[in-house]
């Protein structure tokens, strides 16, 4: 989900439930260690109420880059294929 307003974009990943996504996630994410945690979905939406409050707290927000992120490349991939001939392995 992508955000965008005058002074600041954003853009919002959901993670899946294994340490090694979210480890991934936390490497590129300028909240860095913070867990936004929603209770689940309620027929394929998410509750009001707690977006509501996820958008108020990012919105008061003071955002610093993280050192780690500014001293290290990254790509962030959604999906990735191997292309490579089987035959050729």
């Amino acid at each position: 989900i992508l955000f965008s307003g005058k002074k600041r974009r954003l853009t919002i990943v959901e993670c899946g439930c294994d340490i090694n996504t979210m480890i991934d996630l936390a490497k590129v994410a300028d909240l860095g260690a913070k867990l936004f945690y929603l209770s689940g979905m309620v027929h394929g939406e998410y509750q009001k109420q707690e977006i509501h409050n996820l958008g108020r707290f990012i919105s008061v927000m003071k955002f610093r880059p993280l050192t780690w992120q500014t001293s290290h490349p990254y790509v962030l991939a959604d999906r990735m294929e191997e292309l490579t001939n089987p035959e050729d392995v």
